[in-house]
């Protein structure tokens, strides 16, 4: 796993360039900023078996969730936290998974939501599926 990069800027040391690039920052320049950032945070998913979600983070950890879990396990996890994030890492603690909910927390919160975006919607996607509905 490759080390991870921190931005530590002292605020008493503003530069000229600060200024410049804020002055020359643009509605164009702030969207391709985003679709940077977003390219660099994205989590690429596969599904392994028909049953696990696998996630590589950018820093090239793999997360696996399983998309088998008992009804009994969704409504202690939604009872429980309001918020995608906290429910995939409750999941993977309820599922017996404590090593991998710690490796989640420790990746950037931008590829948490993403990955938790995706587990569910992948989720949702079978579901849907195997009641007979068509994906599109």
């Amino acid at each position: 796993m490759a080390g991870k990069k921190s931005i530590v800027w002292d605020p008493t040391q503003a530069t000229a360039e600060d200024d410049k690039a804020f002055e020359a920052w643009t509605a164009e320049a702030e969207e391709e900023a985003i679709e940077l950032a977003a390219s660099l945070a994205d989590v690429p998913c596969i599904i392994i078996e028909g049953r696990i979600l696998a996630g590589r983070f950018p820093d090239g950890e793999i997360i696996k969730t399983p998309l088998d879990f008992s009804v009994a396990d969704l409504e202690a996890i939604t009872a429980e936290h309001d918020n995608p994030v906290d429910q995939i890492s409750a999941l993977l603690v309820r599922l017996g998974s404590e090593k991998t909910a710690e490796a989640l927390k420790k990746q950037d919160l931008s590829s948490v939501v993403i990955y938790a975006e995706k587990f569910f919607d992948t989720f949702s996607r079978v579901a849907q599926v195997a009641l007979g509905k068509r994906l599109k």
